[in-house]
């Protein structure tokens, strides 16, 4: 009996100093997922916002494009209509064709088919053959016009917001793995807090260790700070 008393009191402090060690394991493994949570939802709103910007930009890039077309096709119509009055007018004779001409000319530049100050000497002096249109040429002024436009941003580029956007999901998603990952120690913890045999406590023990440097390096490595 007194050699049995004397031996717990031996075992109590082993037993109380494994409790605490356990439990502040088991805590810096709940705090480390919910700092790679908590990063997580930080650029989570980041990514929110590059989507936004993703959307907004594509709108407004597919809204200059139908401007774009709508110009063009007015501009077309406008030059059919002017090869029509300069082949009428190629059927009048003195003032009178020159007059069309001239007529011609200036509904051409009020579509947008001809630059005014490209096209100012053939209102001084009609030419005989209308001028040719060259569509892509008046494409590109149109972009250059656009982009040149008060309200204009510097430069639209959606697909840079959306690819920045899906790198931030990605790393949403590996930090919420990670986080799982850095979990998975908590049960490991408690079989070696539960384990009456010291094997299965240090085998237990060593392997939640092991599991939680592996979350807490691949995590803080690949994408908390990235």
């Amino acid at each position: 009996m007194p050699a049995r008393s004397q031996a717990s009191p031996a075992r109590r402090p082993r037993g109380l100093n494994r409790r605490w060690t356990v439990a502040f394991l088991i805590g810096l493994a709940t705090v480390t997922a919910t700092g790679f949570g908590w990063r997580a939802a930080q650029i989570g709103s980041t990514a929110a916002f590059d989507d936004r910007q993703a959307v907004g930009e594509t709108v407004r890039v597919e809204q200059a494009a139908v401007q774009r077309t709508v110009a063009l096709q007015a501009a077309a119509r406008a030059y059919d209509r002017y090869r029509a009055d300069f082949a009428r007018a190629a059927t009048l004779r003195g003032a009178g064709g020159d007059a069309v001409r001239r007529a011609a000319t200036r509904r051409a530049v009020d579509a947008g088919a001809f630059d005014a100050f490209a096209v100012s000497g053939d209102l001084l002096r009609p030419p005989r053959r209308p001028r040719p249109l060259d569509l892509d040429e008046r494409e590109r002024a149109l972009i250059a016009q656009q982009s040149t436009a008060l309200d204009a941003p510097a430069a639209l580029d959606p697909d840079r917001w959306a690819r920045e956007a899906d790198a931030i999901r990605v790393r949403v998603n590996g930090l919420t793995r990670w986080a799982f990952v850095a979990l998975l120690a908590v049960p490991l913890y408690t079989l070696a807090q539960l384990s009456t045999r010291r094997r299965m406590v240090v085998a237990a023990a060593a392997a939640g260790v092991g599991v939680y440097l592996t979350a807490l390096i691949a995590g803080l490595a690949t994408y908390f700070w990235a």
